[in-house]
């Protein structure tokens, strides 16, 4: 179990471009870390979500959220161009896989760098739609959390509605927020430093939603679009050895 994190995007090195695009359902949409906005494709077949990262750069990481992909029984893959010519010498990095259903996903591959890389998704009955894609390179943390380890903290916020005598004549579920607190003793320092500490200064210290998953292994199906609480404090114990002796992560999101 070595959790997973993701916020490296190629998309945000330059400018998606898609096959085709619904009217309202712009590309961009797809780099813009909000879950109610979407690209969505203006037919089904194949469709392609490319992007020129400017210079090789590598990746080894596909995560989607707010998607249609398994209600479309889609075939998703990833590929990579050293020209963007895209005219055979493509190179597949992720095989096609049809996901088991609408929630977030994230799939490893081998690491690999290039300048050109798009998303394959093909359909045969409805035109995908995706509201967050990424393709970038994750932070694999070397240990799992300490044990024990709870994977989700799940709340309630509800309406509810009763009678004068307290009966209850109805409630509308509004959303349910969860929050995940995994933590880790003696993490290396070197690769703290190196992965960590850019991470939270770039990304998670302007809350910036990213993924999440714990187990990809054993728990495949339970990957999170998080950001950080925004009362964490990022509060890194060194120790007079080569570690980070204590660290933390309050992550919080919605349940899909």
């Amino acid at each position: 179990m070595t959790p997973i994190i993701l916020a490296d995007n190629a998309f945000l090195d330059g400018t998606p471009t898609a096959t085709d695009t619904a009217a309202g359902y712009d590309v961009l949409n797809i780099r813009d870390l909000k879950a109610f906005t979407a690209w969505k494709a203006a037919s089904l077949g194949t469709k392609y979500l490319t992007v020129d990262r400017g210079s090789a750069k590598a990746a080894d990481a596909l995560a989607i959220y707010r998607h249609n992909l398994g209600t479309a029984a889609a075939q998703v893959s990833v590929e990579s161009s050293s020209t963007g010519a895209w005219g055979g010498e493509q190179v597949v990095r992720l095989a096609a896989f049809t996901p088991g259903d609408d929630k977030a996903l994230l799939k490893s591959f081998s690491s690999a760098s290039a300048r050109y890389w798009r998303l394959k998704i093909v359909t045969a009955a409805i035109a995908p739609q995706v509201a967050e894609a990424m393709i970038g390179a994750r932070i694999t943390f070397p240990y799992p959390p300490t044990t024990p380890y709870r994977p989700v903290s799940e709340k309630i916020e509800a309406d509810s509605t009763r009678s004068k005598t307290g009966e209850l004549l109805g409630t509308v579920v509004r959303h349910k927020p969860y929050r995940i607190s995994p933590r880790w003793k003696d993490l290396p320092r070197s690769w703290f430093e190196s992965t960590i500490t850019p991470f939270w200064e770039a990304w998670a210290s302007n809350l910036k939603p990213f993924f999440w998953a714990w187990d990809l292994d054993t728990y495949p199906l339970d990957v999170r679009f998080v950001k950080v609480t925004d009362d964490y404090s990022f509060e890194p114990s060194l120790s007079i050895l080569s570690t980070v002796a204590e660290f933390g992560l309050d992550l919080e999101g919605v349940k899909e």
